[in-house]
C-alpha cells in the first residue's frame, strides 16, 4: 500500500510538472502564462516605438488650491521656503456670563492661543522647531505672494514657540498675543495668522488642516466657570463667491524654492511649484487590438534635477491615466481627469532627484485598460506626479521630445501574436 502511495505521488508531480511546462514561454520571463496560454508556438516578440510619445508637457501649481488643506511647511535657508496663512475673519463681539440673562461686550482676552493638528507619521522631528506666528491682514492684494511675504517681520510677530522633539505631539498649542486678539475683537477687524518654521538646519512640519480645522481659543473672562471662545476658520474674501472663499480659509505660501518651468528639451515632476508632466502616446491599433502585450515599458533618461535642496531623498513618482475624452485636446482640463495608479494597476516608482541614465516605468496594465475601454472612449495618455507635490523641494527631470534623439522618451513594447487561445 505504501508503495501504492508513492507511485501516487510521483504521477501527481510529473502530472504537475507538465501542465507547468505546458505553459512555459519560448523564451525566458517572469511573468508567466499570458491570458491561458496564447499559442506556445509564437515567440515573444520585442520591438521600440520611437514615435509612440508623441506629446510631453510640464505643468506646474499642483495640488491646486483647495485640492487639499494638508499644507507642509518647510524651511531650508536659502533653498526652500514655504510658509502657510490661516484666515479667521470672524471673531465673536460678546460672551454670556455665567447666570445672566444677557450677553455682555468681550473687554479682555487672556490665555489666547493657536491650535492645530499636524503629521507625526511620516513627517518625524529630528531636532527641535520653532514655529514664528505673524499678523497677516492686509488691505492689499491678500493672496498675492508678493504682498504676504513682506508682513513676516518682526513688528508683526504675534506668537513663537519651541517645541523639543519629546514635545511634538499630534496636537500643539503654540501661544499669540492676548493684546492682538482683543485689538481684532474690538475694532471689529480679522484675525489673519501666518506661520513660519525655524530650526537649526531643515525645520519641516505638515499641518493636518483637512483632519482637524485649526483654530483659535481663548478666554474672555476671569471667571473660570465661563467656557473659554474657540474661533474656527472662515474667509470673506473673495467676496461674493463663496467656494473660492473656502479654499482660501488655509493655503500654503511659497517664499523661496519654486522653480520656474524646465527648459524646452526637459520635463520635470515634483518640486515645490508641484510640476506634473503629460505624456500623449500614438500606438498602432494592431498593438492594441491583435497582439497579446507582455510588457510595456516607458523608456526614460534621467538628468541630475535643477535644484540642490534635498537631491538625495527618494521621491514617489505616480502614474495616472488620463480619463478625459480623446475629443479634450486642451491638456491642463485633460489633467483634471485623471485616474487612481493603484486602481488601474500601475505601481509607483522610486526616483532619486540627483540620480541619471537610463530610467523605466511599466505600463502593461495600462494597455489592458485602453484595449478593454476602445479608442473611441479613452485617451492614450498618462500624467506623472510626485506623491508630495508642493511639499517637497525636490525633483526630478527626463530629456523630453526635444531633447537629443538618443534620450527622448521611448515606448518598448513585449508581445506575442493574439491566436491560438485556449486552455493548454
Amino acid at each position: 500500500m505504501a508503495s501504492d502511495r508513492i507511485v501516487r505521488s510521483a504521477l501527481a508531480a510529473l502530472l504537475i510538472v507538465g501542465a507547468l511546462e505546458a505553459c512555459s514561454e519560448q523564451v525566458s520571463t517572469s511573468l508567466g502564462c499570458p491570458e491561458l496560454c496564447t499559442d506556445q508556438s509564437a515567440p515573444l516578440r520585442d520591438t521600440t516605438l520611437v514615435g509612440g510619445v508623441v506629446v510631453d508637457s510640464s505643468l506646474l501649481g499642483f495640488a491646486g488650491l483647495g485640492d487639499t488643506h494638508d499644507i507642509t511647511l518647510l524651511n531650508q535657508g536659502d533653498t526652500a521656503d514655504v510658509r502657510l496663512v490661516a484666515r479667521f475673519d470672524t471673531l465673536p463681539q460678546t460672551y454670556r456670563p455665567t447666570g445672566a440673562a444677557a450677553d455682555s461686550a468681550i473687554t479682555r482676552v487672556d490665555s489666547a492661543s493657536l491650535i492645530f493638528f499636524i503629521d507625526t507619521l511620516t513627517v518625524k522631528a529630528t531636532s527641535p522647531i520653532t514655529v514664528d506666528a505673524f499678523d497677516v491682514d492686509t488691505t492689499a492684494a491678500d493672496t498675492a505672494t508678493s504682498v504676504l511675504v513682506p508682513l513676516f517681520r518682526a513688528n508683526r510677530l504675534i506668537g513663537s514657540k519651541t517645541f523639543e522633539t519629546a514635545d511634538i505631539k499630534d496636537t500643539l498649542r503654540m501661544p499669540i498675543d492676548n493684546g492682538v486678539v482683543f485689538a481684532k475683537i474690538r475694532d471689529t477687524t480679522r484675525l489673519r495668522i501666518g506661520l513660519r518654521v525655524r530650526g537649526s538646519s531643515t525645520a519641516r512640519m505638515r499641518i493636518l488642516a483637512s483632519q482637524v480645522t485649526p483654530r483659535v481659543r481663548f478666554r474672555v473672562s476671569a471667571d473660570t466657570t465661563v467656557r473659554p471662545d474657540t474661533v474656527f476658520l472662515r474667509s470673506r474674501t473673495p467676496s461674493g463667491d463663496a467656494f473660492l472663499a473656502s479654499v482660501f480659509t488655509v493655503f500654503p505660501l511659497v517664499a523661496k524654492g519654486a522653480l520656474p518651468p524646465p527648459p524646452k528639451d526637459r520635463f520635470v515632476i515634483g518640486g515645490l511649484a508641484g510640476a506634473r508632466t503629460y505624456l500623449k502616446f500614438d500606438i498602432p491599433g494592431t498593438v492594441i487590438d491583435s497582439v497579446q502585450v507582455i510588457r510595456a515599458s516607458l523608456l526614460l533618461t534621467q538628468t541630475p534635477a535643477r535644484s540642490t535642496a534635498r537631491v538625495k531623498d527618494t521621491l514617489i513618482v505616480r502614474t495616472h491615466p488620463v480619463l478625459a475624452s480623446p475629443a479634450v485636446t486642451d491638456i491642463a482640463t485633460a489633467m483634471g481627469f485623471l485616474g487612481g495608479s493603484a486602481s488601474y494597476g500601475v505601481d509607483s516608482v522610486l526616483f532619486v532627484p540627483a540620480d541619471s541614465g537610463g530610467k523605466s516605468i511599466e505600463l502593461v496594465n495600462l494597455f489592458r485598460f485602453w484595449r478593454a475601454i476602445g479608442s473611441a472612449n479613452s485617451s492614450r495618455a498618462i500624467v506623472l506626479r510626485s506623491s508630495s507635490e508642493g511639499a517637497n523641494p525636490g525633483e526630478v527631470t527626463f530629456f523630453s521630445l526635444l531633447g537629443p534623439p538618443a534620450l527622448r522618451p521611448k515606448l518598448r513594447i513585449t508581445y506575442v501574436p493574439r491566436r491560438g487561445f485556449g486552455l493548454p
